[in-house]
């Protein structure tokens, strides 16, 4: 699926989920968990109007979470383990700009990653903490609206 007319977003899902939602207390796992799930099925969403001109892999810190798992061709969800996140991001955009299919934006709010990514040839799409999910989802579908 990927050749150089899709567009690859790489999506660091645990900075989107808590930047996006914002909490803590007891019950933090069980919130992180269902906001992550809106996550995933605001991007299924995303990749069935985009089609095959967009993929999206999300990436999460830490072990496999059965409840997070995509239902689209053009949607993958990763759970980095004992790696961390941001270094296996910075790792597909190394590896598809090497390749010469560079069209790569990760969706971060984290700066360093952001940084990292921008020095290796990828494009940083900013998002300000506490950037509601549905104002992200605008961003990536309106690029393809033009």
């Amino acid at each position: 699926m990927q050749t150089n007319a899709v567009h690859l977003y790489c999506i660091d899902g645990n900075n989107l989920v808590r930047g996006a939602y914002g909490y803590g207390g007891p019950d933090f796992r069980d919130q992180e968990d269902a906001d992550a799930e809106r996550l995933i099925a605001a991007l299924e969403r995303t990749c069935q109007l985009l089609g095959s001109r967009v993929e999206i892999e999300v990436f999460f810190d830490g072990p496999f979470r059965q409840n997070l798992s995509a239902r689209s061709t053009n949607l993958s969800v990763f759970f980095t383990r004992d790696l961390k996140a941001d270094d296996v991001i910075v790792d597909r955009v190394r590896a598809r700009n090497y390749a010469g299919t560079n069209k790569v934006t990760v969706v971060t709010a984290d700066a360093d990653l952001g940084e990292r990514v921008k020095a290796d040839g990828g494009r940083w799409q900013k998002i300000p903490h506490g950037a509601p999910l549905e104002s992200i989802i605008r961003t990536i579908e309106g690029r393809f609206s033009k």
